[in-house]
Formats: structure tokens, C-alpha cells, sequence
């Protein structure tokens, strides 16, 4: 049975939420998402769904096919990098990652439910792998952070997309467009 992929924007008091799902029906989808708030006692002000898999442009089909072939119901994930990700896990949570490359003084930091996935993220985007065998160290995230860059983080960590963030001081943590 092939699947279909909603988007859910979710209203909350403050801000608005997206999480994409993978569902046979527009009925399943709401039942997800309903299940997952419930599981993160988290309250919204309603939301609404859209499919959008018959419409995403050719770029944001990377892994499509596969993920509405094989995946079960649930949420998922997409990353420019490695294209369409199930989530494991009917309610996932979202991890603030911080890679160091070792050989380098370069340092990023990635929104992924799981380590091997926020490594894998850095690997695609920054072209590790052509660039022959390299050490890095993947930290939580959130170890040594002030208050102050918590701005933005709980929004992200929410349905937010897995890719590569950065902060700023204005605007707290934002995603790096590749």
C-alpha cells in the first residue's frame, strides 16, 4: 500500500507548528497528530492538513517513493542533504546535536531525533564523505548552552525540520539553507 505525505500546521497561542505526516487517509493523519499532542501534553487552537506529496517540487523527492512505500504511519522528516526520514518512533523527540569536526576547528550544530542521523546530516551537506576518512565527536547539544540561546530552540525541537542550525544573537537559532 502506498501512503500519503500531509503537511499539519498546528496553531499554538504563540506560534504556528508544522509537523509532515505519513498516513494512508486524511482521517489517519489527524489521529497522529491528536496522538502526539496528547503524548506531549501539548495544547493547540486546531490545525490543519494538506497533502502535499503529489506536489513537491522534483528537488524535495529524495527518498519520497521509499518513504511512502515502507514507512510505517507516523511522522517524518525532510533534510536537503539526505531527502525523506521516517521517524522510529510515533511521538519523536527532537535533539539539539553539536558536531566537531576534529581535524578542524569547525563546530556545527544539527536538529535530528538520533546522533547517527545528526552525523550523517553534517556528512551529506559538507561533502565528508569525498573528502576521505575524518574524526568527529558528537556532543548533546544543549550541554553548556545559556539561558540566553535557549531563543528559538523549544519551536525547533518541536516537529521542526532535521538539518544543520546556527545562532544568532537577534534571532536565536535559525536553519542553515544549503
Amino acid at each position: 500500500m502506498r501512503f500519503k505525505l500531509y503537511r499539519c500546521t498546528i496553531n499554538r497561542t504563540d506560534r504556528k507548528a508544522v509537523a509532515l505526516v505519513v498516513a494512508p487517509d486524511e482521517q489517519r493523519a489527524r489521529e497522529v497528530i491528536v496522538e502526539s499532542e496528547i503524548a506531549f501534553c501539548r495544547e493547540n487552537e486546531g490545525f490543519q492538513l494538506e497533502r502535499i506529496d503529489q506536489n513537491l517540487p522534483p528537488s524535495q523527492k529524495i527518498g519520497l517513493d521509499a518513504l511512502l512505500e515502507n514507512a510505517p504511519v507516523g511522522l517524518a522528516s525532510y533534510s536537503e542533504a539526505i531527502g525523506w526520514v521516517p521517524h522510529a518512533m510515533p511521538q519523536p523527540k527532537l535533539h539539539l546535536w553539536r558536531i566537531e569536526i576534529v581535524d578542524s576547528d569547525e563546530e556545527h550544530h544539527v536538529v535530528a531525533p538520533t546522533a547517527d542521523l545528526a552525523s550523517a546530516i553534517v556528512c551529506a551537506e559538507l561533502g565528508l564523505a569525498q573528502q576521505g576518512p575524518r574524526t568527529i565527536r558528537i556532543h548533546d547539544g544543549l550541554s553548556g548552552l545559556t539561558n540566553e540561546k535557549l531563543k528559538g530552540l523549544p519551536a525547533l525541537l518541536e516537529y521542526g525540520e532535521i538539518c544543520r542550525v546556527e545562532w544568532h544573537d537577534q534571532r536565536g537559532w535559525r536553519t542553515i539553507a544549503t
